[in-house]
């Protein structure tokens, strides 16, 4: 394969998305273009700058594939985002700032370049590609690296596109589109709330036995004094015939009230925070439970746009697709 055959492969996609996804002559036309002259990078950036829109989207994308590679460079050489120093009140901060750009550069459409990208049919296809690669790479690691540079931009790329199509297609003709809201803003919700409240979100581990204690360790090893002391009560072990422990269960007191934890079957305290049973140690000198709490203060907020998902998906079941006769405005 030569240089100008790989150079027409990385273009192609571009002509694609300006035939938004139909075949028409002209796209044909312009391919046997590409094969007779000799500088094909030359000739195609001089037949696209003609239609300002696909300029604008090319050189958008181009950016976001720039971005990305800067993003990957960053996890090789300093490694993870430093998420935890956007921990409330500085996220609910960025979030104000983030979508106020948005709203004023959607209300301001026709002339934002940035807004033309972001509702553009390659952004959608470039969301949905990046999403699925995201979601494989991490599927198939043991430790999933959520802080990556890379799984940051692109999760934080999706929200922008999807806050702008939302924007777009909420209402049509003055008519609420209510299963669009329930789908669009309760997957926005349900992938905001996980990703804006990563680093309000506290996992702490402590060892309990009969002497209450409310200090707690944090993953990176910090010390933690908690409101509350936890205790353990009783702790039972079932074995098998040879002897080798199959279950655990623990009861412990929590503050004052007494509760029952089991391996996978978390104690929910408050609406947002929840403790579990990690292991158990035995010892000549005595047994110890692991016990590990999860606060996750935005929980809430994610649970709303999972349960809108699913009402949006049952109005889609239940009624049928719907076709529009106007676009968006």
């Amino acid at each position: 394969m030569g240089s100008d055959d790989f150079l027409l492969i990385v273009f192609y996609p571009l002509e694609l998305i300006r035939t938004h996804w139909t075949p028409c002559p002209r796209f044909f036309y312009t391919t046997i273009k590409l094969f007779r002259h000799d500088n094909v990078v030359y000739n195609y950036f001089c037949y696209i700058c003609a239609d300002y829109l696909l300029f604008v989207m090319g050189i958008g994308l181009i950016g976001i594939f720039a971005v990305a590679l800067i993003a990957l460079i960053l996890d090789i050489t300093v490694g993870n985002f430093p998420y935890q120093i956007f921990c409330f009140p500085l996220n609910i901060l960025v979030i104000a700032l983030w979508f106020t750009i948005i709203v004023c550069s959607y209300r301001n459409r026709k002339e934002s370049r940035f807004a033309k990208l972001m509702l553009s049919h390659g952004a959608t296809w470039l969301a949905l590609s990046l999403m699925a690669v995201v979601g494989v790479v991490l599927g198939l690691q043991r430790y999933p690296a959520t802080t990556s540079w890379c799984v940051i931009v692109t999760i934080l790329f999706v929200l922008t596109h999807l806050a702008f199509v939302i924007l777009r297609g909420w209402r049509v003709n003055g008519r609420v589109r209510v299963r669009f809201i329930l789908t669009h803003v309760g997957l926005w919700l349900a992938l905001g709330a996980g990703f804006w409240g990563a680093p309000d979100r506290e996992q702490l581990r402590l060892a309990v036995d009969s002497t209450p204690t409310n200090e707690a360790y944090t993953m990176q090893g910090t010390l933690h004094i908690m409101p509350y002391e936890i205790c353990m009560e009783e702790l039972i072990v079932e074995r098998n015939e040879q002897g080798v422990a199959t279950n655990y269960e623990a009861r412990v007191r929590v503050a004052n009230e007494s509760v029952v934890l089991r391996v996978n079957h978390p104690y929910n305290r408050t609406l947002s925070q929840k403790i579990y049973l990690a292991s158990v140690k035995e010892s000549s000198e005595g047994s110890y439970a692991i016990i590990e709490i999860v606060d996750e203060p935005w929980q809430w907020l994610s649970m709303a746009g999972i349960v809108m998902l699913i009402l949006g998906g049952l109005l889609l079941f239940l009624r049928g697709p719907q076709r529009e006769n106007n676009k968006c405005k």
